[in-house]
């Protein structure tokens, strides 16, 4: 089998997570299968969900990164966080959207605040 996550590897982990007691997961850095939020709203995970926005390479600040300032990468800033907010706007078990992993601050997040 390929390395792609299956129903039951998704199931695996939340059984494993509500054995440990959690109640809450952050997905990061990419898209999700509709199908695990479906499966943590089932079983009473809440879920911190994240944009596919990352910019390690790019920071020379932590607090304000080059790409989240740059308006030449506004309209991919708001089509990732967009698409994150309409994939998964739906599932009771979403309790917070991020704007992003280690990303920083700039005026292309401010945008999406706008949105």
């Amino acid at each position: 089998r390929s390395k792609a996550v299956t129903e039951e590897d998704m199931l695996t982990d939340i059984r494993l997570l509500k054995r440990g007691n959690f109640n809450a997961v952050r997905n990061s850095h990419y898209p999700h299968h509709a199908r695990w939020y479906e499966l943590c709203s089932e079983h009473g995970l809440y879920v911190v969900d994240e944009a596919n926005i990352e910019t390690h390479g790019f920071a020379t600040n932590f607090a304000i990164s080059s790409l989240a300032c740059d308006s030449r990468w506004k309209a991919q800033f708001m089509h990732r966080t967009i698409n994150m907010f309409e994939r998964s706007k739906n599932h009771p078990c979403i309790i917070i959207w991020s704007l992003g992993n280690e990303s920083g601050w700039g005026p292309n997040f401010a945008a999406f605040a706008q949105w």
